[in-house]
């Protein structure tokens, strides 16, 4: 029964002068303000009416909520937020996206009057308390990172920062090739291809067949298994699009440099020579995992942000003779890798002119206060997860093992977040969570402690190896106004599609890396449009400054 008929049928019986068993009296109800919600659909999420989480919000702040379900799918909610926006009609106070909004649209829609401007309401310690208890550094990362182009901030930010996400193109080398031909890990490009040429022609895997693949990959993987990308910032800071100059002050294109240049010279030496494998620009995320794991090892060194890509990871052979090496250092001394800076998502909106503007800030400043997220991201205290003394005492992770903190914050002694449940919205909302409180966290779920020498936890050498290998200066999301949006859409789309291409035809022989080939490549993004990107991409980056 949704909650308009629950109501329905308590005034019904309250007018009969009957009773309902196990229900509030309507009275009751009654003095509770209802605040209806838009939110996205999660399949994993079985009931969002009798949720632990709903119910919780609904207690702590004495008011109903009433859901207006938002498509699962993306491009789906973005049309339904659209048809709501130019309807009008029936409109919910509150709307929770799950992150699936552009920057464009945001602006967009708060331009046109849909979203309401937050900019006074955030920073007013009395309006929202709790928010402004984040911690002055990561509140101020917080308001810039969610300020559109035109100055106002329109969507309450989901700021938890994890630092494994953010260098996810980790490169594995197979260990056990190297202890068979009795080599050290690389630590150069130059050392790299003599070790390609031995896994080469040394047959490690011991099946008398020259099926080796030196350098294996998934250029279109979306987490960390473009591998040309990792090898790439050996030569120059190579993030997937524009970037900064070494000072900080200039937005130039890596993909026109010398160094770039020089980058595809040595991936099409490689290529060349057989040492890597051309299926990387071709092959799906389901083959990567087939050839990763074939039932004798073939892959001499890849990247991958997730270990998932090895199934049974801590039983799997073939990850089992891997082993995560640092990036590599190119001839000129680069030594980087592609790296996501944090940018907290904008998760939750007001919508203009809804009657019950006060009490949606309420709501909306709660999922800031600390114990509401741990709730709202990991369930019920003391049920799905703890942070009792009793219960941390003995226990550890992988960044405290290191030293880089004193002790765990909490443990997860639940499997909700991989399971069908109804006590979360499966993180749907903002949230504030300190990197301090996400690194100390650790899944207790399975009941099995931290073991130091299971091969799985990598959290903490990944941050050693690959956290401090970025410039000092690295390009922020960009926010465009409508204008800067339209001028430069095209560009936008295009020019990262064709960069992509390109790098894959220069790495493979497809184009010639010959002064012809290089600047007949140069003049064709000059005709795309190359130059009014950098020039807009400049003004947007100068206005976050």
């Amino acid at each position: 029964m949704t909650k308009t008929k629950r109501v329905a049928a308590m005034m019904m019986a309250a007018a009969m002068g009957t009773s309902i068993i196990g229900v509030i009296p309507a009275a009751a109800e009654e003095e509770r303000e209802t605040l209806k919600l838009a939110l996205t659909q999660s399949s994993m999420v079985t009931d969002y009416e009798n949720n632990y989480f709903t119910k919780y919000l609904e207690d702590k702040l004495n008011i109903n909520i009433e859901f207006y379900m938002l498509p699962a799918d993306s491009a789906e909610a973005r049309t339904k937020v659209n048809l709501m926006a130019t309807s009008n009609e029936d409109l919910p106070d509150v709307m929770i996206t799950d992150n699936f909004l552009t920057n464009e649209m945001i602006l967009q829609l708060g331009d046109s009057g849909f979203f309401t401007p937050l900019n006074d309401y955030l920073n007013d310690p009395e309006i929202m308390p709790n928010f402004n208890a984040i911690p002055d550094d990561d509140r101020e990362a917080i308001l810039k990172a969610t300020t559109q182009a035109d100055g106002n901030i329109y969507g309450f930010a989901a700021y938890e920062p994890e630092t494994w996400n953010l260098t996810p193109n980790r490169m594995f080398i197979n260990r056990a090739w190297l202890d068979k031909l009795g080599l050290e890990v690389p630590t150069t490009t130059d050392e790299l291809k003599t070790v390609l040429e031995a896994f080469r022609d040394g047959d490690p895997n011991g099946n008398g067949v020259q099926d080796e693949i030196g350098v294996y990959g998934f250029a279109g993987g979306g987490y960390g298994e473009n591998t040309v990308d990792a090898l790439m910032n050996a030569f120059i800071f190579w993030n997937g699009g524009l970037s900064l100059s070494d000072d900080g002050t200039e937005v130039i294109a890596p993909f026109t440099q010398d160094a770039w240049r020089e980058g595809l010279t040595y991936l099409n030496e490689l290529s060349s020579e057989g040492l890597l494998s051309a299926n990387i620009f071709t092959d799906d995320g389901q083959q990567f995992k087939a050839i990763l794991n074939q039932e004798t090892p073939i892959v001499g060194l890849t990247t991958a942000g997730s270990l998932s890509n090895w199934p049974d990871v801590k039983n799997n052979k073939n990850f089992a003779e891997m082993e995560m090496m640092e990036p590599l250092k190119g001839p000129e001394g680069v030594q980087y890798t592609p790296y996501n800076p944090y940018t907290p998502g904008q998760e939750m909106y007001i919508i203009e002119g809804t009657d019950k503007l006060d009490l949606a800030l309420k709501f909306a400043d709660e999922f800031f206060n600390i114990d509401t997220g741990l709730i709202e991201r990991f369930g019920e205290e003391g049920v799905d997860w703890t942070r009792d003394p009793k219960d941390l005492e003995g226990q550890t992770n992988a960044y405290v093992e290191a030293g880089l903190y004193d002790k765990l914050s909490m443990l997860v002694i639940s499997t909700i977040w991989s399971d069908n449940q109804s006590q979360t919205w499966r993180n749907h909302g903002p949230r504030y969570a300190s990197l301090e409180m996400g690194n100390t966290v650790y899944d207790y779920s399975s009941g099995n402690k931290f073991d130091v020498n299971d091969p799985t936890q990598l959290n903490a050498k990944c941050y050693e190896l690959y956290y401090p290998k970025h410039p000092e200066y690295v390009l922020p999301t960009l926010k465009y106004t409508l204008d800067e949006t339209e001028l430069i859409q095209e560009q936008l789309t295009t020019l990262p599609t064709f960069v992509d291409q390109c790098m894959a035809e220069f790495i493979t022989g497809a184009r010639s890396l010959d002064d012809a080939g290089w600047n007949a490549y140069l003049d064709e993004l000059e005709t795309m449009g190359l130059s009014t990107w950098l020039e807009t991409a400049q003004v947007a980056y100068d206005r976050t400054k």
